[in-house]
């Protein structure tokens, strides 16, 4: 079995099947053949992270490079190893983060999980299977991990974090050397542990642009060395070697010893999941200096830093200060905009800066904004405040009730920000450029822009409805009349104040079709009205046109029972017309008829009228209409006609429609001969 897409779900056999998930780009599950012992239903969905009991635990410096994946069936053991390939959005470019797999088998704990198998046994996996398998490089390229196993837990967590070496270490003892900075060791003499475990050292440079653009020429740092698991007491003192900051290699200050020196060593034993907490422990901790690097033991796993700091009182905020930039995780992300206008000089922006949301979801797609800028792939660190500029023929107008144009960026989750636009000058392009900068800090020159957009504000078009405030293109509200007038084109015609040589012109032009017909009778009336009215005139009186044809349609669904003879087409606008106008009248009660064995629907609604306008309303009528049903039994269906008409006749009048109203008198004309 071989197949293209899936959603959640696929079946997979003896035969094999390799399928991609058709919301998520790059999502691929591959059963090689003869993994699966019987036909089995493959389940693969992404999970938020608030969802689970207990979500993987992250600590300072790593984050989520994707949403937590849960297949199915849970705890599955294949006859072979499948393979699962998840597109993340980590930032890995700077080349000192590395990418992670960890799996739970229950929800709640969590552990590491490692690939048995290279790229050089791939062919072998797949056992003939005509699958194409791209190498490392170009999955880093497309930013998807490939995740190889022998059977599936209840979910799968794809963690960025920084580049960590890790060994199995014995009471034997070993070393361990940071691949990333080769001068950071450790070593672990015999007897230092007693067991067999798992230890990791890691090393994370300090970037000297971001040492100077938080702290200009204040301080300066080595990297931070981390030796995991932190807070793990040693049996023997372990060794480990940094690096000396680059301000103490070049020139020295003093010898390095005793309490007064620049050269401070800083330590952060805390464990777990909580955020470092930085000691300055140099009085009590012996350096020995060799090849620029600075060598001592400790008893305990923990994170080391060398800081040159001539201020030594302030070597600690200072590394809290620079350690908080340093532990923010960068995440690939776009900027989009969203864009509407309200009025013809007012306008609304939605700004996003996304990870894996998808633009087809948000909120601004039903509130008809239109998509006017997208950026590409851009690094953006979580948790860094977000500021946005306009300029051009926009400026941003700051109302009471929004926030400043700033936000902070969040992986996975809604990072909109709304701002209110106004056009500068109403004759030149409603156009402009957005700027998303990051906050300045306070030794930098000038802002650092992310991302510049062009835009362009779409066109202000609005329809009124009865049932709320619609913005659709004109072409559409037409298409809309014609499609509820096609059974009444004469009667249209005349109450549009169209001559009778104008009528059978349209009737020769379009013998075949009532739909033509009414279609060319409204765009003559629109280009005929365009031209001698103005806009927002033209469009109330195609609101009120299009209202009135809403009404009929509406009374002809609840009482002629057309529903059952009318095409899908129609049938889906009607029943959207019906359903629109129970939130505009109140809620519908659905009641069931002893009489009869379907479901009738009867609105009831109270009427509450002023003055002269109830003089003119009909009275209440009710006719029985017998049938046969398709099981031989007959029905008796009750109708009340003309208080149906009551409440419609009430709501055109609530909704701006005048009784003198040529339209609403030939409407209820329509009514009085349809009952």
């Amino acid at each position: 079995m071989s197949l293209v897409r899936f959603l959640v779900s696929f079946m997979v056999d003896a035969r094999g099947g390799s399928m991609r998930g058709s919301r998520h780009n790059g999502l691929r599950v591959i059963i090689p053949p003869r993994t699966c012992a019987a036909p089995t239903r493959i389940t693969c969905r992404l999970v938020k992270p608030q969802k689970l009991p207990t979500p993987p635990p992250l600590v300072e410096g790593e984050g989520l490079a994707s949403r937590i994946i849960s297949l199915g069936p849970a705890s599955m053991q294949f006859l072979g190893p499948v393979i699962v390939e998840i597109p993340h959005f980590a930032a890995l470019g700077r080349g000192d983060r590395e990418l992670v797999v960890l799996r739970s088998e229950n929800g709640s704990v969590w552990k590491e999980h490692r690939n048995r198998y290279g790229d050089d046994v791939l062919e072998t996996i797949l056992n003939g299977m005509d699958e194409d398998l791209e190498s490392q490089e170009e999955l880093g390229k497309k930013r998807i991990r490939r995740i190889i196993s022998t059977d599936f837990p209840l979910y799968f967590a794809v963690v960025s974090r920084v580049q960590q070496e890790s060994d199995l270490i014995g009471p034997e003892g070993g070393q361990l050397t940071s691949k990333l900075v080769p001068m950071v060791q450790a070593t672990f003499p015999e007897t230092a542990v007693t067991k067999r475990v798992r230890l990791g050292l890691q090393a994370q440079p300090v970037p000297d642009e971001l040492v100077a653009k938080l702290l200009g020429n204040q301080a300066t740092f080595s990297p931070v060395v981390t030796v995991e698991p932190r807070r793990r007491k040693f049996h023997r003192p372990i060794g480990l070697c940094i690096p000396l900051p680059p301000s103490w290699r070049e020139s020295p200050r003093d010898s390095g010893e005793g309490d007064t020196t620049s050269l401070r060593l800083l330590c952060s034993v805390i464990g777990g999941t909580a955020p470092a907490q930085w000691e300055d422990i140099t009085g009590t901790t012996k350096l020995i200096y060799s090849k620029d690097c600075a060598n001592f033991t400790t008893n305990v796993s923990a994170r080391f830093w060398l800081a040159d700091c001539p201020r030594t009182a302030e070597a600690v905020s200072f590394s809290n200060l620079l350690y908080r930039e340093l532990s923010a995780v960068p995440y690939m992300a776009k900027f989009v905009v969203f864009a509407k206008m309200n009025e013809v000089r007012e306008g609304r922006l939605r700004c996003y800066c996304m990870t894996d949301d998808k633009m087809d979801k948000t909120l601004e797609q039903h509130e008809n904004f239109s998509e006017v800028a997208r950026s590409r792939d851009i690094e953006v660190m979580e948790g860094m405040p977000l500021h946005l500029e306009c300029s051009g023929n926009l400026v941003p107008v700051r109302k009471a009730t929004q926030q400043p144009r700033c936000f902070s960026f969040q992986a996975f989750k809604d990072n909109r920000l709304p701002v209110s636009v106004k056009v500068r000058d109403s004759s030149k392009d409603h156009s402009g450029f957005l700027s998303f900068l990051r906050k300045s800090t306070k030794y930098e020159d000038s802002q650092h822009v992310l991302c510049n957009l062009n835009i362009t504000m779409p066109p202000c078009i609005k329809c009124l409805m009865a049932w709320g405030c619609f913005f659709l293109p004109p072409c559409l509200c037409l298409s809309m009349v014609c499609t509820s007038s096609t059974f009444v084109s004469p009667e249209l015609a005349r109450e549009l104040q169209f001559s009778v040589d104008d009528i059978n012109k349209i009737r020769v032009e379009n013998p075949n079709s009532l739909l033509e017909q009414s279609s060319a009778l409204l765009n003559l009336w629109a280009t005929r009205e365009g031209k001698r009215l103005g806009g927002a005139v033209m469009w109330a009186m195609v609101t009120e046109l299009l209202f009135s044809f809403v009404l009929l349609a509406f009374l002809v669904i609840s009482c002629q029972n057309v529903i059952h003879i009318a095409s899908g087409s129609l049938r889906s606008v009607l029943s959207y017309v019906h359903a629109a106008l129970d939130r505009e009248l109140g809620e519908a009660e659905g009641v069931a008829d002893e009489e009869e064995n379907v479901t009738t629907r009867v609105v009831r609604r109270r009427v509450i009228l002023k003055g002269d306008e109830a003089k003119d309303l009909p009275g209440e009528q009710v006719s029985e209409e017998q049938f046969t049903d398709e099981h031989g039994n007959i029905v008796t269906k009750k109708v009340r006609y003309l208080s149906q008409h009551a409440s419609l006749y009430s709501t055109a009048l609530r909704c701006g429609l005048s009784t003198s109203s040529p339209l609403l008198l030939f409407m209820f004309n329509s009514l009085h001969s349809s009952s």
